[in-house]
């Protein structure tokens, strides 16, 4: 049997529109994901979500205009924000990464990849596990291979590892989870399918629209975030709006600013990012997006939002769908917990002539980003005096989330739930590399911060 043609050339084939049927594309899919799961030794479940995710990529792709996944004519509203802004950060290191990729054998695309995906190009970036740097690297890893730099420890580990396991996939699945979780009689974790599905994402972007996304990315510009920082103090500096920054800076923009941390911003603010309709904020994924950074950009629930749009696939979103993203903070709320989570006081407040922003957050002892957020004002301008605002009054975030497991869970589940991340939860736990939890288990899941 000749070997089938890889996905991402058939998908760019079916984009370009060169007359192959979508669905002799599909069926062939199907086909090659079968072949992949035998040799990965994937769960047949997991073999299920890769196919219909793929699938339904291709019948969106088949929707929309031909010209708009066409790399020569591109443009900025094509592209996903958030990938812009971890591109362009990663512009300040790529030639430390192609010295290291070329000094260990490692392909250029595939390092930029999993450093775009691990940290988006912020050296100040710590993990809840203490991964740290470019390249997410735990410290006993760095110190283990001998080398100072965190970009060059980060390719020759995963060096490494293609070396040891001889595909690429795999490495990756060592990378991720650890190697002792590797191997050809096991199946591949979810997390860790997970993970080689988002890397592959970026690296085939990275092949098939580099030339545009560069383009637009050199556009952007850089600010360093100081000392007592927020994303507050950082927007009024700039002047670009809080949803914005959350847009461009995707895994930062959920976080409490840390010096050092790398923001891209626009140099021309955008009109069209998203649309207030309906009493609803509405978003149309663009190439390159995935449901986490959107979800966190605008502060909703990651359930809640799959939910609302029927999202069931991993991470990636077909291009041109259009998001509708539920801001009610009953949305928020698990609903498979017992135990609701506690409601935060909540206010109404008169806008008086002459109040800003800056006034109702030093009354009420609360966070522009919650003003804006839940009274929808996305221009970041107080409506005219009379208006009634709601004003929710910030609750403080445990450090840890006390959670029973329920049917149906396994780590990714509950770590996708609470924004933070498989490895966190095992070191809360005490679980070392164990993955296998069961259903009355409680565990403690620390709080995204």
């Amino acid at each position: 049997m000749d070997r089938v043609p890889p996905i991402a050339i058939r998908l760019a084939a079916c984009r370009a529109g060169r007359g192959i049927a979508i669905n002799n594309i599909v069926l062939r899919i199907h086909v090659e994901i079968y072949m992949l799961a035998r040799c990965c030794g994937v769960q047949f479940a997991s073999v299920l979500v890769l196919t219909f995710f793929l699938s339904g990529s291709l019948l969106m792709a088949q929707q929309l205009p031909t010209g708009v996944l066409d790399p020569e004519t591109l443009e900025l509203n094509d592209l996903s924000p958030g990938f812009l802004g971890l591109y362009r950060k990663v512009m300040e290191i790529e030639e430390r990464i192609g010295f290291h990729s070329r000094a260990y054998g490692l392909d250029y695309d595939l390092a930029r990849a999993v450093c775009l995906y691990e940290s988006g190009g912020n050296a100040a970036l710590t993990s809840w596990a203490g991964a740290e740097g470019y390249f997410q690297v735990m410290p006993a890893t760095q110190r283990a291979l001998g080398v100072d730099d965190n970009i060059e420890a980060g390719i020759k580990y995963l060096a490494q590892l293609v070396e040891r396991f001889d595909r690429e996939d795999y490495a990756l699945a060592g990378y991720n989870g650890g190697p002792g979780t590797v191997g050809r009689s096991r199946p591949m974790r979810l997390e860790s399918l997970q993970y080689v599905i988002g890397v592959g994402h970026y690296r085939m972007m990275l092949k098939l629209y580099e030339e545009p996304i560069r383009r637009h990315a050199s556009d952007l510009l850089l600010e360093v975030a100081r000392e007592d920082d927020d994303w507050w103090a950082v927007s009024r500096r700039l002047g670009v709006p809080l949803v914005q920054l959350r847009l461009y800076n995707p895994y930062i923009g959920i976080r409490k600013l840390v010096p050092g941390y790398l923001i891209a911003y626009p140099k021309v603010l955008s009109t069209n990012l998203y649309q207030v309709r309906d009493d609803s904020i509405y978003y149309r994924s663009r190439i390159g997006d995935n449901y986490f950074t959107v979800g966190f950009a605008f502060d909703v629930a990651l359930d809640a939002l799959r939910e609302e749009n029927k999202i069931w696939h991993l991470q990636t979103l077909p291009p041109g769908m259009e998001l509708r993203l539920p801001l009610e903070w009953e949305a928020k709320q698990d609903q498979y917990d017992d135990e609701l989570p506690e409601q935060p006081e909540q206010a109404e407040h008169t806008v008086a002539t002459g109040e800003s922003i800056d006034d109702l957050i030093a009354m009420f002892e609360t966070s522009a980003w919650r003003i804006i957020r839940d009274n929808q004002l996305w221009d970041e301008q107080l409506p005219e005096p009379g208006t009634v605002l709601d004003i929710v009054l910030e609750v403080p975030e445990p450090e840890f989330t006390a959670h029973t497991v329920r049917r149906g869970e396994n780590l990714t589940i509950i770590a996708n739930r609470y924004g933070t991340q498989v490895r966190a939860i095992q070191d809360a736990n005490n679980m070392g590399n164990r993955t296998m939890i069961r259903v009355g288990e409680k565990l403690l899941v620390p709080a995204r911060h």
